[in-house]
């Protein structure tokens, strides 16, 4: 029964993705013992009007095993109306944002009305560390997300379950602190290429509770990253916890399943 919070349907326009349909992410979620995940739109991040992408998005995903992750640009109006027509609509369970691609503050007014907004829905926010590594990107120049402006955010929110996705290890350390003192905070683990035993040395600095699996398939190898997980000389429970029970905890989640 594992989880994986950081999956995308869409298209890149960086490059061409030659797995990206659902059929192809159920297939390799079923080959690594995957039952389930989160969803985002890839299309999403790059339309001028991001819930059209969410329209795509549903129409592959409503009920199915997967959990629809509507993309909100806070900056943009309409996205209050945009997270309760997601909620009546398509049943999100989730709000992932890219402050580097739409190019915003995360301490700003229009991202702490998004967090009081998704507080009062029960929903929790997924942020973008980045997507790919920076240098890739050539189309768009995304701004980078400086570690002192996110952990600032982060201790601003203690009562929203944030997620962090595609985050490095050298980056969760700098924000240790902020992870112990948060309860609601977790980081996905698709972006720990640091080093070997990378999860070992990880499980050193935060609570294993705060770690959740994450691919961002079609953009990485799922295998791959799968592996960080799997193969790692961890207690089975703590393994377990990583792969499919910290999820349970995240609000919205846990409350339909209650």
């Amino acid at each position: 029964m594992y989880t994986d919070v950081n999956a995308l349907l869409g298209h890149w326009p960086f490059r061409k993705i030659r797995k990206n349909s659902l059929e192809d992410l159920r297939r390799v979620h079923r080959e690594n013992g995957i039952t389930g995940g989160y969803v985002a739109s890839l299309n999403s991040i790059f339309y001028n009007d991001p819930f059209e992408g969410d329209e795509e998005l549903h129409a592959l995903i409503g009920g199915t095993e997967y959990k629809h992750v509507l993309t909100v640009n806070p900056t943009l109006p309409g996205w209050l109306r945009d997270i309760e027509d997601g909620l009546s609509r398509f049943d999100i369970r989730g709000v992932r944002i890219y402050p580097t691609y739409h190019d915003y503050d995360l301490n700003s007014e229009p991202v702490a009305e998004l967090c009081e907004a998704l507080e009062r829905h029960g929903l929790p926010l997924f942020v973008t560390k980045r997507m790919e590594d920076e240098r890739l990107d050539y189309l768009v120049k995304p701004k980078p997300l400086e570690v002192a402006s996110l952990g600032k955010f982060l201790s601003g929110q203690p009562d929203l379950d944030i997620i962090v996705l595609n985050i490095r290890f050298n980056e969760i350390v700098s924000l240790q602190e902020v992870a112990k003192r948060l309860p609601r905070l977790y980081f996905d683990t698709c972006g720990l290429k640091d080093k070997v035993f990378v999860l070992e040395e990880l499980l050193n600095i935060v609570p294993a509770g705060k770690i959740l699996y994450g691919s961002q398939h079609p953009l990485y190898c799922l295998k791959s990253s799968f592996c960080i997980v799997d193969m790692v000389e961890i207690p089975e429970e703590t393994k377990r916890g990583i792969l499919s029970e910290n999820v349970k905890l995240l609000s919205r989640n846990g409350q339909l399943q209650g």
